[in-house]
């Protein structure tokens, strides 16, 4: 598979499996399976399951697990996947292996956003060495490349935080930035939950007033894993709002699936960008947050 974002700004930070089986067995490389599941659940609307049980059963060689939500989110928190404090993120990812002295490689079995969501915590606390696997497993696996059921745990090692604020956004970010022609809101949720006719509800139906809607489906493959090219990415992004001259603030409905977009602006060389963490599990359940809807 030919990396086509290669000549974009930033775009080596998207690899594919070539790179990755070229650089496999250097000292400093760190690999993790980073696939969650998200369960759909009548009162919780899903409920969150490790998927260490897929990696023990065949993984790329050389890599370990990585839990989204266990290693580098408060698990105590109100709201799911909210990102952990600094110090106990660094200590969480040191213990996988994750070192300043180290480059990392993220993919998933499953969806690309589970590899965005953790490249973009690494990348908030000042990791400047992560990567996507574009493609992720089913890539690995339809290039015939070598599997393993061998447990990989890393030495435990110093990550330093270097925290990156104002790509963390809040509520009351999102709020000073209404009515502001120079911020762009882009929700990345499906069309149906954005104009609130259908799918997952988060508290109310619609979206965050004077937001645009570039979908985290259309962004990237669903069923490969793949990151759609550079220019059906630009073409989405523009369409929605997401003006490279702007400060962009990403949102979905709980900070995951908007990494995606967070990750393609960051390719683009968009220099102004932000995820706000707790997204519509936040603002669609505050009533006293205006919400917009589109038919």
């Amino acid at each position: 598979m030919t990396n086509k974002w290669s000549d974009e700004p930033k775009g080596n930070l998207l690899v594919d499996c070539e790179w990755l089986a070229n650089n496999i067995e250097d000292e400093d490389l760190r690999i993790f399976d980073c696939t969650t599941r998200l369960i759909p659940d009548p009162k919780l609307g899903y409920r969150i399951e490790s998927a260490e049980d897929n990696w023990a059963a065949g993984h790329i060689m050389g890599s370990g697990y990585l839990n989204c939500q266990k290693d580098m989110c408060d698990t105590e928190h109100k709201y799911r996947f909210m990102l952990a404090d600094p110090d106990v993120f660094a200590k969480s990812v040191g213990n996988l292996g994750i070192g300043d002295e180290t480059r990392v490689v993220l993919y998933s079995t499953a969806e690309l956003f589970w590899s965005t969501r953790a490249w973009w915590a690494l990348y908030a606390n000042g990791f400047n060495n992560a990567y996507v696997l574009n493609g992720g497993f089913q890539s690995w696996v339809s290039e015939s490349r070598e599997i393993s059921t061998e447990p990989c745990r890393y030495k435990a090692t110093k990550f330093t935080p270097n925290r990156r604020d104002n790509i963390i956004l809040n509520r009351e970010d999102v709020l000073s930035s209404l009515n502001r022609p120079d911020i762009s809101r882009i929700n990345a949720l499906s069309p149906e939950q954005f104009q609130g006719t259908g799918g997952m509800v988060f508290g109310r139906p619609g979206h965050i007033p004077g937001s645009g809607n570039a979908p985290y489906a259309q962004l990237a493959d669903m069923n490969s894993g793949i990151l759609n090219d550079p220019e059906t990415v630009k073409s989405i992004l523009y369409n929605s709002g997401a003006n490279p001259n702007n400060t962009v603030i990403n949102y979905c409905g709980g900070g995951i699936s908007a990494t995606i977009a967070f990750f393609a602006q960051k390719l683009l060389g968009y220099e102004k960008i932000g995820l706000y963490d707790a997204s519509m599990q936040e603002w669609g359940f505050d009533e006293n947050l205006p919400i917009e809807t589109e038919k």
